[in-house]
């Protein structure tokens, strides 16, 4: 069934009715209680205050800003975990698991140097956001052909990004390499520990 953008009209006692025809069903779920695209004070429930008092929200106002999805300059040892310019994937519990690992990995080198501070450097979290609007703008167009949703601002990815204009575009799988390659190398690259 496609609506064509227009979603479903009713529930009916037999399925559901979209562009005037009913479709019988025998099961319909429900998804609900999603919140994305809100200001991140809202959805985390918690206001973050970074140097100068700069709040996250304040920050990332006209949108976000990493390093691999995971650290922000000027918010010290603030470790993201989620969709938040990464490699998103269909099964969160992997793309969990994979950022687990690079966020101890960070951690652990942050303590076996006795440092206290770990955050990315200006430049390498101007790289990664270049890359990730790069690949937002790569799907374009796939963008502009989906119904309407939070991905893709509503049926206007001119207007910004989306939800997916904030992912790593080369898919889950090679976000996953590039950062065990980035830990591999062993020289932490673009982060700032002190």
């Amino acid at each position: 069934m496609d609506t064509d953008g227009q979603g479903v009209e009713r529930i009916t006692p037999k399925g559901v009715a979209a562009g005037g025809q009913e479709y019988e069903l025998d099961c319909i779920i429900f998804a609900t209680g999603f919140e994305v695209g809100t200001d991140y004070s809202h959805r985390a429930n918690c206001e973050i205050y970074g140097r100068g008092g700069v709040t996250l929200s304040e920050r990332w106002a006209d949108g976000m800003s990493t390093f691999h999805g995971v650290v922000s300059r000027d918010y010290p040892n603030l470790l993201h975990m989620g969709g938040i310019q990464s490699g998103v994937s269909p099964n969160f519990t992997e793309l969990y698991n994979e950022q687990s690992q690079h966020v101890a990995y960070i951690v652990e080198q942050g303590l076996s140097s006795g440092s206290t501070v770990v955050e990315p450097t200006e430049q390498a979290e101007s790289e990664w956001v270049r890359l990730i609007m790069e690949s937002a703008y790569r799907r374009a167009g796939f963008l502009e052909s989906c119904t309407p949703g939070y991905y893709n601002n509503e049926g206007k990815p001119d207007d910004g990004p989306g939800w997916f204009g904030g992912t790593y575009g080369g898919g889950a799988q090679e976000f996953f390499k590039l950062l065990k390659a980035w830990r591999d190398e062993g020289s932490l690259e673009g982060l700032e520990l002190s």
